[in-house]
């Protein structure tokens, strides 16, 4: 990186770049729910995905992250993806990244976006924040 150029994509915290996130997810709802892709790269690597600040402890609430809607492309994590260990707004969950058949989950820009699409809704009202770590390999 040039010394003298402000960069807005610097690694954070956890030794990667913030990808995306959703804020605010209902795990109430079975319908799929964007995560934006900050920034659009053009080639860039899935490393984590984190899950927090659930507003309600996420006991019955199951299901994936899929590069299409209607759990459709890729499955980045798989639909059986239990929340259950998030029991409060200061517990955070990294999910299982579904690694078989996509060594390390490339994704490429026509596919901007990732969707959270659960198989089971929580029941009652709750909410929690989802972000997405990785590696940018091309803008």
């Amino acid at each position: 990186m040039d010394a003298d150029r402000v960069a807005n994509l610097l690694p954070n915290q956890f030794g990667g770049i913030l990808l995306g996130s959703l804020i605010a997810a209902d795990f109430n709802s079975t319908a799929d729910q964007k995560i934006t892709i900050f920034s659009n790269p053009s080639k860039y690597i899935i490393r984590r995905i984190v899950v927090t600040n659930a507003s309600a402890s996420l006991s019955t609430a199951a299901g994936g992250i899929y590069t299409a809607v209607s759990k459709g492309g890729t499955a980045v994590v798989a639909a059986a993806q239990a929340y259950s260990t998030l029991t409060g707004s200061t517990l955070f969950l990294d999910l299982t990244l579904n690694t078989s058949g996509n060594a390390n989950i490339t994704v490429k820009s026509s596919i901007p976006n990732l969707y959270l699409s659960l198989t089971t809704a929580q029941g009652t009202a709750a909410t929690g924040d989802v972000f997405v770590y990785g590696d940018i390999l091309t803008l």
